[in-house]
């Protein structure tokens, strides 16, 4: 895994973006379980604690867009 500096300069062995891409794709699950609730876990959550499933998809979404909001943006190949 090559070692790449980040905002501060420091050598932390990840490379750019990948926490980015995290946050990314927890938004995405996030947004997912929002549009479709008809998923096991949420059904069963919401037969346990109604209140819970109804607000655990919007607050995925959420975390996931300020992981990947404040995050160092991936690097890109440049087109020749």
């Amino acid at each position: 895994m090559p070692e790449t500096k980040s905002r501060t300069g420091a050598m932390d062995g990840k490379p750019k973006g990948a926490q980015a891409l995290i946050g990314a794709a927890i938004a995405m699950v996030g947004a997912l379980a929002t549009v479709h609730p008809a998923n096991a876990l949420l059904v069963a959550l919401s037969e346990v604690v109604p209140r819970l499933a109804e607000t655990l998809p919007p607050v995925i979404t959420a975390c996931g867009a300020l992981l990947a909001a404040m995050s160092d943006p991936p690097e890109m190949g440049r087109r020749r």
